[in-house]
């Protein structure tokens, strides 16, 4: 069996204004700002924003996918995921700048806490991008399911 490799490949220029880049990914072309603390215009998404919006899509739809193929009555799934850094290494203080939590709240609709629960495990061991943001950071999961809340990492 030979490994296939998949990759994805983004190209980000500078756009002539200052801390503004044009990113082209499948032929699709977005703005994305720097933040004001890089003197940026911080108009539109940012790259920490690109980050964890990544972490959010790519888990619903890996979580969609789990579910349908345990044929789970999963109805909708939501994320919500924010990070904390401190911006003073961004701007050149010796700080280290990474984000030291990410907060990833997975609202499930239309199954049990117990599918509920599989889905998340799952989804920890199949999504790529956590897998790979989990290796660097802490990544705080809390799981909602028709009402009922569970937190783990």
């Amino acid at each position: 069996m030979v490994l296939r490799l998949a990759t994805a490949t983004v190209t980000a220029r500078l756009s002539g204004q200052r801390g503004r880049a044009i990113v082209n990914a499948k032929g699709h072309h977005f703005v994305v700002d720097s933040p004001l603390t890089l003197g940026g215009p911080n108009e539109e998404i940012n790259p920490i924003d690109l980050l964890l919006s990544a972490l959010a899509t790519h888990g619903t739809f890996t979580v969609e996918r789990i579910a349908r193929e345990l044929g789970l009555p999963l109805t909708n799934a939501s994320m919500l995921v924010s990070g904390s850094f401190d911006p003073r290494g961004v701007a050149g203080e010796s700080i280290d700048p990474y984000l030291q939590t990410i907060r990833v709240r997975l609202n499930l609709e239309g199954v049990t806490r117990d599918q509920a629960q599989m889905l998340a495990d799952a989804y920890k061991l199949r999504c790529p991008v956590y897998a790979t943001l989990s290796k660097a950071t802490r990544i705080d999961l809390e799981i909602v399911s028709d009402s009922v809340t569970t937190s783990g990492s």
